[in-house]
């Protein structure tokens, strides 16, 4: 099997470690400038590289992976797909939902199934992750009641770097709640076999006039307007709180923010059933905890677990072996979430509803 990779920033490098850890092939990367896709070919040692997109769908190529910012994923998605290749996006798998459905018909008409594509839901692939929807659609802990959690970073504390994740055309308008929000909505509707069905948000850039000096954003003071910085608007969301209504009656709510310090990657989940409940955190990945009235704390240890890389490998693994993946559809969905947190956010967080539940 090869793969090609059009993108070249933190996500590429992840799927090229997972490509060669799987025996796959990498064949070509396209990124937006020559000398990134010099060094990035350099580094995985790729035979082909530059900034024509023709590039990885040539004959031979079998699968594409689409790490490029989300406004890219449509069109790169659609010419993959014409051209008969399988397509592996990062996530989200766009912004829009219509056009999302879209991207999900056209890769359901390639492959039947659709699971000729996937959209990079890794965190379903930690063993705790797997153990808990085990538990939860096994029915022990009987109807699912409550579903709740955080997902805190730190990544975008002031100062930080600006890149495109602050341009609205580029991020569809949405940070926190598409970037690590999309992760939460899928790992929870995976585990507890339940959709969300509505929305009430609120979202708050803290610091919307910033300042940008050698590719670094900062507050706005008197000593930082000066030189070569410039004055900037930020609107996107440096964090978000969401409240959650589920298809089969549940109720929830969410923490989304990056600009929590000490938090790295601290995606944390807990779900309330009639007969008991579990909760897991990503920073702990291989300890699941559950408990029963009565009955104490229950810890699961995975002693010879898996960690954030290994999570990428499983799902390549998957699928080039054509074995379950998050597909397009499910993408589609959490894609309509997002937008409805948003649209939310912006109504004075009025009840929205997600147009395909």
């Amino acid at each position: 099997m090869k793969a090609a990779i059009i993108g070249g920033g933190f996500a590429a490098d992840i799927h090229a470690s997972a490509l060669s850890a799987c025996g796959v092939e990498l064949a070509a990367v396209v990124t937006s400038r020559d000398e990134t896709a010099g060094r990035f070919a350099h580094k995985w040692r790729v035979p082909r590289f530059g900034t024509d997109p023709e590039a990885a769908l040539e004959d031979g190529i079998d699968a594409v992976h689409v790490c490029t910012p989300p406004y890219y994923h449509a069109a790169h998605i659609t010419q993959a797909l014409k051209a008969g290749k399988r397509v592996l996006c990062e996530k989200p798998l766009c912004f829009d939902a219509a056009q999302a459905h879209e991207l999900a018909q056209l890769a359901e008409e390639a492959g039947g199934s659709g699971a000729c594509c996937a959209v990079n839901y890794n965190v379903r692939y930690h063993m705790a992750v797997q153990k808990a929807r085990e538990i939860i659609t096994g029915g022990s802990l009987g109807r699912v009641l409550l579903i709740h959690g955080s997902y805190l970073q730190e990544f975008h504390i002031l100062p930080c770097p600006y890149d495109w994740r602050y341009d609205p055309e580029l991020s569809g308008g949405m940070r926190a709640i598409s970037e690590i929000g999309s992760h939460w909505i899928d790992t929870v509707q995976y585990i507890s076999g339940t959709k969300v069905v509505s929305v009430s948000a609120q979202a708050m850039s803290f610091f919307p006039d910033r300042v940008v000096r050698d590719n670094m954003m900062e507050k706005v003071s008197s000593h930082t307007v000066s030189g070569s910085a410039r004055r900037i608007r930020v609107d996107t969301e440096d964090a978000a709180s969401v409240s959650l209504r589920f298809e089969n009656g549940a109720i929830g709510s969410v923490m989304l923010s990056e600009i929590s310090p000490g938090r790295g990657n601290r995606l944390a989940l807990e779900i309330t059933c009639e007969n008991g409940s579990l909760w897991w955190n990503e920073e702990e990945n291989n300890v699941l905890h559950t408990a029963v009235r009565g009955g104490g704390v229950h810890s699961d240890i995975f002693a010879f677990g898996n960690g954030f890389n290994d999570t990428f490998q499983t799902l390549i693994q998957n699928f080039y072996s054509g074995r379950e993946v998050p597909t397009f559809r499910e993408g589609a969905q959490v894609a309509e979430v997002c937008g409805a947190i948003r649209q939310s956010a912006v109504n004075d967080s009025a009840w929205t509803r997600i147009g395909s539940i």
